[in-house]
């Protein structure tokens, strides 16, 4: 499974949050009918799933620059979600939620390099499809931090292997490999260096994507068919290839910024090394070579004439942050997974029911979450529902009704940015080092027990409803630290705030780190199972910090 591409041939806004789980079991219970075409004598279904890495939505349109014109292409068809988030901007546990529509800590899969012991087995979307008889295919050029193994649920996984020498053929940019490992026997004796953007100096992204688009057409001549492409270019470590090099990074920047990525920690009192708009730049560039593979893909679905009956998902997995309420960091490495907010949780979410959108909205501004996204393509499939799923069908938004709104959980997740860069009194404890991780006997590199139980003390959680964020901060003192942005002021702000207490509850770490104030002595634990009650500090604008009463345990 391992393998590489094959080669040509082979609402209303007012709501109560005591409603909102019977809701959302009503709500996947609709029938999405309506909105399948049916599939043209001779042609098998086919739904794809494409996820360009780390791309903003302010990428679209006039704040875009013309920066994703495929993208701009495929929206004309599809219905654009113009409020969608992922519950954690880092790639391997976002796809994790993704596949199975539950939070990450229901997942197990929390940070980049989880241990495979960690990982919560439940169904995923692509289990439904392949327990109905689909063919289901999930490819990537980059497997250094999302690497699909049987517990996805695809049956077929093109994907470079995974393991340390990944991570060194990274540093090499020598074009001159390609003579030795670009060839059958090359890649026989090192698999690693065909169809692998870890090495980018041989790496050819446009002619990978060509050879993956064969693939897709092939395999949809053959039965039916759910494919998920995750588009990696504008991940570290970058290397923009013609003609999309140099396109937005002036000529007269230094060489060594225009060919790749600079990575470098960010601790309190760091400064950036570059200038923001070289690192946007650079990014452009990236998404613009993403948007270029996505083209090619759709282009050989409308060739082949599979382009109009086929139901297509374009999403990305997290944004990506560029400091840009921090001056004093401009330039220093952009990073995901580290701050709750727009920048990094925001995400690109445009579906093509079979048929096109036909009278359905161009756009909807309804919150939609990444976890949504499993339901949506079951439901619109007509295969059965994942059980105790977080994530609702979208369906009813793509018929331009309403849906009974719910919120987004997220989370952070571990980055090379420490929290106190933001939050100076954040608790720190996290590894940022090599000695977080540890190298298993096959070569895979996961991380350590003593770093896991660090990164999720020092995990940020949130609650968001569209109209503002709750946060929760662990604090150096041992303290919880909540803070509020938006409208942070009514009943359905208190609601929100509940809703976070009960989904924080749940969470296996609960049992070690409780928000003070929020012991429910209606149900008293055995001593011992819980530390002593932790101060909770509530901020919102206006507001001085100060001890949160005590919030009742919702149902």
């Amino acid at each position: 499974s391992g393998a590489s591409v094959p080669e040509p041939g082979r609402a209303g806004r007012s709501w109560r949050w005591a409603l909102v789980a019977v809701a959302g079991v009503v709500a996947l219970g609709v029938v999405g009918a309506g909105m399948r075409a049916p599939v043209p004598a001779g042609r098998q279904p086919l739904v794809v799933v494409i996820g360009i890495d780390a791309f903003r939505p302010d990428r679209l349109g006039p704040t875009g620059r013309g920066v994703a014109p495929h993208v701009e292409r495929f929206l004309q068809d599809a219905t654009l979600f113009t409020r969608a988030y992922t519950p954690v901007a880092q790639t391997e546990p976002a796809w994790r939620s993704l596949l199975t529509a539950r939070w990450p800590y229901r997942t197990g899969v929390r940070y980049p390099l989880t241990s495979d012991a960690r990982l919560v087995l439940a169904p995923t979307f692509a289990d439904r499809f392949s327990q109905a008889g689909w063919r289901t295919v999930f490819a990537t050029d980059c497997s250094r931090f999302h690497f699909e193994g049987p517990a996805s649920g695809f049956t077929q996984r093109w994907q470079p292997p995974r393991g340390a020498l990944n991570f060194a053929l990274e540093k090499l940019r020598y074009r001159a490999l390609g003579l030795f490992a670009d060839n059958a026997p090359g890649a026989a004796w090192v698999p690693e260096f065909i169809d692998n953007r870890a090495l980018a100096g041989i790496h050819d992204p446009m002619g990978y994507a060509e050879r993956l688009s064969q693939g897709l057409v092939n395999e949809a001549a053959a039965g039916p068919l759910l494919f998920a492409f995750h588009a990696t270019a504008a991940h570290f470590p970058g290397d923009p290839v013609y003609p999309f090099y140099r396109r937005f990074v002036p000529s007269s920047e230094p060489l060594a910024r225009r060919l790749r990525m600079h990575f470098a920690p960010v601790s309190p009192g760091a400064k950036g090394a570059w200038t923001r708009e070289g690192s946007e730049g650079l990014y452009d560039e990236l998404l613009a070579q993403a948007d270029a593979q996505v083209g090619t893909l759709l282009d050989a679905l409308r060739r082949s004439g599979r382009y109009d009956d086929a139901l297509i998902v374009l999403l990305s997995d997290h944004g990506e942050s560029f400091y840009a309420d921090r001056p004093d960091l401009a330039g220093a490495t952009s990073v995901h997974g580290a701050r709750l907010g727009d920048e990094e949780n925001r995400i690109l979410l445009a579906v093509k029911p079979p048929g096109g959108r036909g009278l359905g909205p161009a756009e909807v501004d309804a919150l939609a979450r990444l976890v949504d996204v499993g339901p949506t393509l079951l439901e619109l499939s007509g295969l059965p529902a994942l059980p105790e799923a977080d994530g609702a069908s979208l369906t009813p938004l793509l018929r331009g009704e309403e849906r009974p709104l719910a919120p987004l959980y997220a989370e952070t997740g571990y980055t090379h940015v420490s929290p106190e860069v933001f939050d100076p009194g954040h608790w720190p404890g996290a590894p940022r080092t090599f000695d977080a991780y540890r190298l298993r006997p096959d070569g895979v590199v996961e991380m350590g027990d003593v770093a896991d139980a660090a990164v999720l003390r020092e995990k940020d959680a949130g609650a968001f409803d569209g109209r503002r964020w709750w946060v929760d901060r662990p604090q150096a003192d041992g303290s919880v630290r909540r803070t509020c942005s938006g409208e942070c002021e009514g009943a359905d702000a208190e609601a929100l705030a509940a809703w976070l207490d009960v989904v924080r509850e749940r969470a296996p770490e609960s049992a070690s780190r409780r928000v003070a104030g929020h012991v429910d002595d209606r149900n008293p634990r055995p001593p011992g199972n819980v530390r002593p009650p932790q101060r909770l500090l509530r901020v919102w604008p206006g507001q001085p910090e100060g001890a949160a009463h005590p919030q009742p345990r919702g149902g």
